[in-house]
């Protein structure tokens, strides 16, 4: 098992009004391919970007295999 990334995505609401930050943990070590599984189910209004790296210590606690994600 290797390093995962932290996967921050930002919602614009349609209606306005502030924008919603979700995080999500994915078993990834590269961040674009990270940033690429967590974008492809969301919307055109949500902008996807890796944050930053998971340690190994946390995709393991989190019971990630490689490929998959959990909501932070």
């Amino acid at each position: 098992m290797a390093n995962g990334q932290v996967v921050l995505v930002t919602t614009q609401p349609l209606g306005g009004g502030p924008p919603v930050r979700s995080v999500y943990f994915v078993a990834e070590r590269d961040p674009e391919t990270a940033a690429a599984i967590i974008a492809a189910m969301m919307a055109p209004n949500e902008k996807v970007e890796a944050w930053g790296p998971l340690p190994e210590a946390a995709v393991k606690a989190l019971g990630l295999k490689p490929g998959d994600f959990t909501h932070g």
